[in-house]
């Protein structure tokens, strides 16, 4: 089977397309035939050694996949099954998704409705997707009819989070870069201002929102959009030890949010993009051979959406 894998850590430059032996599950796993997979910030914080993951390579990158089990039956899931895979950060970790075949556990993949055939798109909602859950169903809570502002909208897990949090009931406002305003509405947005304009400098002293979810940027820029006892997800848990003591000052609680890879989420996702209630943004895609590149041009450019490699284009 084709893999994309590295051999020392480093830039871009050192991912390739491999042939290597097709892995066998062992007891309690499946194997996932992948479709597509995400490319994301925490695989080029792996793949550059910023994160400690174990001393052995060759390494595999990719952190989600959607795919089709082949083989195994473990728990609820089964052969024929198709699947949304999130893998943990596995402190040893050496499989990625952007394989042809996954052995994974069942506890890290959530099965689509009987009938529903995925889309390479879908993908786009996978972990920023479980990212967004978590952000707004366990970190801010949200009740219906209060304000929610979602800053740094524009990409895979500030689309979904808007989504999210108009699902619960809650009047969802987003900061972005200018290629993403119209899709933010478009998703569910009331307004969406360009992170430089002076609109949104305004709103940083405006205590206008009972929550916040900063999917990019540096959270401390905005703690005072929030009313005082407010709420703020933050995503990056890089970000969150120096934005602690400005939560303090601002009186607002920092929550930090980590996707995790529970099968109840990953289900509650399949099912509501199976449904239509998630719509995916997919702003680039990429083929195998073109991974490289995918993760070069990461954080390059304007944000609109997930970058996603399709799996059916092999070289």
């Amino acid at each position: 089977m084709w893999a994309v894998q590295y051999h020392r850590s480093g830039g871009p430059e050192v991912l390739r397309v491999e042939e290597i032996a097709a892995p066998s599950p062992r007891n309690g796993q499946v194997l996932v035939r992948t479709l597509a997979s995400g490319v994301s910030r925490i695989d080029a914080l792996y793949r550059r050694g910023r994160l400690p993951h174990g001393p052995t390579f060759p390494k595999q990158t990719g952190f989600d996949a959607i795919g089709e089990v082949v083989q195994g039956r473990a728990g609820a899931i089964r052969p024929g099954d198709r699947v949304a895979v999130v893998l943990g950060l596995e402190p040893l970790r050496g499989r990625g998704t952007t394989v042809e075949l996954l052995a994974v556990e069942p506890s890290r993949c959530g099965a689509f409705p009987a009938g529903y055939e995925p889309r390479v798109e879908d993908c786009a909602l996978v972990l920023g997707g479980l990212t967004a859950l978590r952000a707004v169903r366990d970190g801010l809570r949200p009740r219906r009819g209060e304000r929610v502002l979602v800053v740094g909208a524009g990409g895979p897990v500030g689309l979904a989070a808007i989504q999210i949090a108009r699902g619960a009931g809650a009047a969802v406002d987003a900061v972005a870069g200018s290629a993403a305003l119209e899709e933010c509405q478009v998703l569910g947005a009331d307004e969406a201002y360009d992170y430089r304009g002076e609109e949104a400098a305004q709103l940083r002293a405006s205590r206008r929102y009972d929550g916040m979810v900063v999917a990019a940027g540096r959270p401390s820029d905005w703690f005072t959009a929030v009313r005082r006892g407010g709420r703020a997800a933050l995503t990056d848990g890089g970000a969150w030890p120096e934005s602690v003591v400005r939560a303090v000052r601002a009186g607002v609680q920092s929550i930090p949010i980590a996707a995790g890879h529970a099968s109840g989420d990953l289900r509650w996702l399949a099912r509501r993009i199976a449904g239509g209630d998630l719509v995916p943004v997919v702003g680039r895609r990429y083929g195998v051979g073109e991974v490289g590149r995918a993760h070069a041009e990461l954080g390059a450019g304007p944000t609109r959406g997930a970058r996603i490699i399709d799996h059916r284009r092999v070289p």
